[in-house]
């Protein structure tokens, strides 16, 4: 990972303030953004870490994330953001926008067929599976944004409700882009997603979210910390919530919680 000359071609292929460190293997990519953080502080911002491979990868809900080597991309961001920490969390769908984004250039004409969509709060389905996951992990004065995107062999998992799919499966070419190129199209999709909601807010990142949402409008079941909900997904809050309605036709705002797109309705 030491090439001086492609070193060079992906700072000047960044846009200004971001780079990427790569490491064979790691514990996971976010650890080494935290590790960033906490020894630089805000200087750290915009430096993103790509791993072959986590010995440690790990999901939302404490969840293992499966992260074998050359079967996936495996980044984490160190973002600083200007905004107060109450609104930290509205990161991870400019976050998952941005990955949505850099995917559905991947796919091309490919995605006519099996589109590409979002799931709240940050996951990118296709074709129902779930190809990427986000991560945010807060550290002293910045966020870590953790992006694991299924290249190729996904996981089987039984017990998931959306099992793992992997881009080489949609894609007319006998292998998917390698992670290094394609990392470099994440984060400049990161830095335009990241831009647009310092500047406009979360309202002007949720405006283009929810056009690519796979839930507004269908039968959800999202099990919270408390209870377990059922209803039809009505829209996403100007804060984030998941708004749903069910069958007794009670109102829903939900902020924390894992969302079923129910069966036959996806």
């Amino acid at each position: 990972m030491d090439d001086p000359d492609r070193q060079n071609a992906i700072e000047n292929s960044l846009p200004g303030g971001w780079s990427i460190d790569f490491s064979d293997s790691a514990p996971s990519s976010n650890d080494l953004a935290l590790a960033a953080l906490k020894e630089q502080g805000a200087q750290a911002a915009g430096r993103c870490f790509v791993v072959g491979e986590q010995t440690k990868g790990r999901g939302r809900l404490g969840r293992i994330w499966t992260s074998r080597p050359g079967d996936g991309l495996y980044l984490s961001a160190v973002l600083c953001p200007s905004k107060p920490h109450a609104l930290w969390p509205g990161l991870s769908f400019a976050v998952s926008l941005a990955v949505f984004k850099m995917l559905a250039e991947q796919i091309g004409q490919n995605g006519g067929n099996n589109p590409l969509s979002l799931k709240w709060p940050n996951d990118v389905l296709i074709a129902g599976g779930k190809i990427a996951g986000i991560l945010l992990e807060a550290g002293e004065g910045g966020v870590i944004a953790g992006c694991g995107i299924n290249l190729k062999n996904p996981p089987g998992d039984a017990s998931q409700k959306h099992p793992a799919v992997a881009l080489d499966s949609f894609m007319d070419a006998a292998e998917p882009p390698s992670a290094d190129r394609l990392a470099f199209r994440l984060v400049q999709k990161l830095a335009e997603c990241y831009e647009m909601w310092e500047e406009k807010g979360l309202a002007a990142v949720l405006a283009q979210w929810q056009i690519h949402c796979a839930m507004i409008g269908r039968k959800v079941a999202i099990q919270t910390p408390a209870t377990l909900i059922e209803g039809q997904c009505e829209a996403i809050g100007e804060e984030g919530q998941l708004i749903i309605r069910d069958d007794s036709g009670k109102q829903h705002f939900i902020t924390a919680g894992d969302v079923e797109i129910m069966k036959g309705q996806a």
